[in-house]
This record gives structure tokens, sequence and C-alpha cells, in this order.
């Protein structure tokens, strides 16, 4: 297999897991501009994961539970439990919708204005740690009698977390101060040699 990334992006989730699933996988930086690169995915995205035998598979939940489904990766997803394959489709959707969507508009403000002054898109930034408050407090609710985000389970739903844990810190004055548990489950998945062996491949130094 081979995951097309960039650094820090929401390909960091897949990243980690295959990571965490130790099976052999070719690591390639993607210029999303790049025309070649829009051959393979006409939406110009990370993650893009190469199969043998799907081929190029796209969208970050999907590729999340592409890889659960996998021998190898089976220990990090919902199996066949009704209960956890709801929980982990639930997760799943809320960190790729309602997450992603409060918080992509810090670091991606021309998807939501044509205008191009900085006056626009420093408030379109301004307006970011305010909008994703709920929602880091929804996190922080469901973390604090779980280690885990699927019951005591470490999953794919907490490598896909780990990502906008790590936005978090990067948008908020303060970090995950306000948010203990999420702070913990973030501190302890940095900890994490898979999680480690991610970050170092793609130089980010947390």
């Amino acid at each position: 297999m081979k995951l097309y990334f960039k650094p820090g992006a929401c390909s960091l989730a897949p990243h980690i897991v295959l990571c965490w699933m130790e099976q052999p996988f070719e690591l390639e930086p993607a210029n999303t501009q790049d025309p070649e690169f829009v051959k393979i995915n006409y939406m110009s995205a990370v993650p893009v994961l190469m199969t043998d035998d799907m081929g190029a598979l796209y969208q970050t939940s999907a590729i999340l539970r592409y890889l659960a489904r996998l021998p190898a990766g089976e220990h990090l997803g919902p199996i066949n439990d009704p209960v956890l394959q709801y929980q982990c489709d639930y997760w799943l959707s809320f960190f790729n919708t309602d997450v992603y969507r409060v918080m992509v508009p810090w670091f991606a403000q021309h998807k939501l204005t044509t205008d191009t002054t900085d006056a626009a898109h420093d408030a379109i930034k301004a307006a970011v740690p305010e909008r994703i408050a709920p929602w880091l407090q929804r996190m922080d609710n469901h973390l604090a009698s779980r280690t885990w985000y699927m019951d005591e389970h470490k999953s794919i739903v907490d490598a896909c977390a780990f990502v906008f844990e790590l936005w978090a810190t990067q948008i908020l004055p303060d970090g995950l101060s306000n948010y203990p548990h999420v702070a913990r489950h973030f501190q302890d998945l940095n900890e994490d040699a898979g999680v480690r062996r991610a970050l170092s491949a793609e130089g980010l130094n947390l």
C-alpha cells in the first residue's frame, strides 16, 4: 500500500493506523496542486491510499474503516459488534464532518470566502476558537469516563481524534488546558510508539 499525505493533515490518521498495524507501506508526500496528483484524486485532497485490490481509496473515514477490516487492523476496529460499529461510525462522522467543518477555516480561509484581503481572512480565523468549543466539550465529556473513544479499546477513532486534537493545540491560545480529558488523551497518544513514528516521518515535532 502507498499513502499520499501532507504533514499534519487528515492523512495523519491513516498514517498512524498503518504504523499500528505494523505492515509494510509506502509514504508519498502529496503536492495536491500537481496535475499528476489530480489524476490520482480529482478533488486535490489527501489522504489517498493506493491498494493492490481496490486501487485508489479516498476519504479519511472510509480509508480508516477499510484498514480496520484487514486482518492486521481488525484489533483497531469494531469487528462485528453492532454497538461498537455504531460508536465507530458515529465518532468518525463526528470528527470528519462536524469538527472538520468548524476547524478547517482556521487553515483555509479561502474555502469560505472569495475576499482575499487580510481583514476578511483574519475575521474568519477569529471566529474559529469560539465555534469549536462545543465540539471539544463534547469530546471532553465523553473521555471523562473512559480511556479511549470506543469503550476501552484503542481504535481507528483515536487515530482520527488525535489529528483534530493536534489542530486544536494550534488554534486555541491556551491549547487543550480547558479540556483536561481531551488533553490527557492527546498526551497518551503523543507518547504512543506508533504515533511517534508517524509524526517523525511527517517531520512533526510535538
